[in-house]
């Protein structure tokens, strides 16, 4: 059974991991517009409150951005 390895064989291999590469590409795509809409959704907050401190004038009031931790840290 080992001893042999038909073109068919190798064929079918190369369909199955075109078939997962395709599968992880789409796993990806979709996180990828989840985090895409979360960063809109903090944008739109960060925007509302800088709005907010210009309304009503909080003096040394002032946005900072967060630090993000470098993605090898991220877990």
């Amino acid at each position: 059974m080992w001893n042999q390895l038909s073109h068919s064989d190798i064929e079918r291999v190369k369909c199955d991991v075109q078939a997962r590469r395709f599968e992880m590409l789409a796993r990806h795509a979709e996180e990828l517009k989840l985090l895409d809409a979360e960063a809109a959704e903090i944008e739109i907050l960060e925007q509302a409150i800088e709005a907010l401190v210009r309304k009503f004038n909080i003096g040394g009031a002032e946005v900072v951005p967060l630090e993000r931790p470098a993605l090898s840290q991220a877990s």
